[in-house]
């Protein structure tokens, strides 16, 4: 059983573009897309996507060199695959607060550069951006018709119920709500950099970030604390949400120390039979393991809701399920004792028991 204490090793990081660099040369792929493309190939990846089967054979995709201004919903279970995680970037400006082709906000739910639909896909080795440009956003005056206040702007989104859902060696990037994990899915990364600041790996899903490099990015439009890592709104019964192991918690030039938190518990505002209020069974799960952290952590943050009468309450980090376990460096262990997992709990959290069911080649 493979566990979740284990060196950290970011020479796998290398080790995998060498491979996928030898792999696009000497392998076949169903489906190749190019700038510049040559016969047979596609001048899109969406155009590669429509082409795959809906099941049977696995459909492997190479994406070229390039950078791919498209919106991609990924219904199929394809394995898509960049020629660089530098230089194949996918990337879409979709904020929230920007209106759809109903003429209605898009809402966090709407803006994910890439949305992933079916269960068995695999992304390795290119960037995916939602490029909205937060910090220009965050100049305009307040009185600016164009300065948009909902902000959120997701890269990656695994929707509900998708299973098997694999990244290896890709970039995440953006500010706010980066990576969005939604209810019944279950996602592993192995190798991958996210970048944001509040709230950038979040949702109710199961997600694992395993030697991953998790970067704060800073900000000067307000005065600390300038984001959270996590935002969990595990529900009450599920065991699992999101961890970050074996990982390094990073930031830009310029994040002060103890500007960010590692977490704080998100309770969607959810209708129910006798209203629409946070919902109180959203008891977040995230857990930072064997982890490497920078001091711009001070520890774990509170996050507001509404009741049943729309008041304003508060929900607090201690009334949730944040952990942390043998990390390392001036980042660790802000929160102090109480988040302190014993190594007996810790052990739960091994991967064959995180995502049962999964085939070992899956994981590796």
């Amino acid at each position: 059983m493979k566990t979740l204490h284990c060196s950290l090793h970011y020479s796998a990081s290398a080790l995998l573009l060498a491979c996928i660099s030898v792999s696009a040369q000497a392998s076949e792929w169903n489906a190749v897309v190019s700038t510049a493309p040559q016969a047979g190939e596609f001048a899109t990846i969406s155009q590669a996507l429509a082409a795959a089967p809906d099941s049977g054979t696995p459909w492997r995709i190479l994406v070229k060199e390039g950078r791919w201004n498209e919106r991609l919903v990924i219904e199929k279970p394809v394995t898509l695959v960049g020629q660089s995680r530098e230089q194949t970037q996918i990337e879409a400006n979709t904020p929230a607060g920007a209106l759809g082709s109903d003429g209605q906000k898009l809402g966090t739910g709407r803006t994910s550069t890439v949305e992933v639909r079916a269960s068995g896909v695999t992304i390795e080795n290119l960037t995916i951006r939602n490029s909205f440009d937060f910090p220009a956003n965050a100049a305009l005056a307040d009185g600016d018709a164009k300065k948009l206040k909902d902000t959120q702007a997701v890269a990656l989104m695994v929707s509900e119920n998708v299973d098997k859902a694999r990244f290896r060696h890709v970039r995440l990037e953006g500010y706010q709500d980066t990576f969005y994990s939604k209810s019944g899915s279950r996602s592993y990364f192995t190798d991958c950099e996210v970048s944001g600041h509040v709230d950038f790996i979040f949702g109710p899903g199961i997600a694992v970030f395993d030697r991953c490099k998790i970067i704060a990015r800073n900000r000067n439009d307000i005065a600390p604390p300038y984001g959270y890592i996590t935002a969990p709104a595990t529900q009450a019964d599920e065991k699992f949400g999101l961890l970050i192991i074996n990982s390094k918690l990073s930031k830009e030039a310029g994040v002060p120390a103890k500007s960010f938190a590692l977490g704080r518990p998100w309770h969607p505002t959810t209708q129910f039979s006798d209203g629409r209020y946070a919902d109180p069974n959203a008891i977040g799960l995230a857990a930072f393991i064997n982890c490497e952290i920078d001091d711009h952590i001070y520890g774990w943050d509170k996050m507001s809701g509404k009741d049943k009468a729309g008041e304003k309450i508060w929900f607090y980090p201690e009334d949730s399920r944040f952990y942390e376990f043998d990390n390392r460096g001036p980042g660790a262990g802000q929160g102090g004792a109480k988040y302190q997992l014993s190594k007996a709990d810790a052990a739960q959290y091994n991967l064959a028991a995180i995502f049962s069911g999964w085939d070992k080649a899956v994981l590796e």
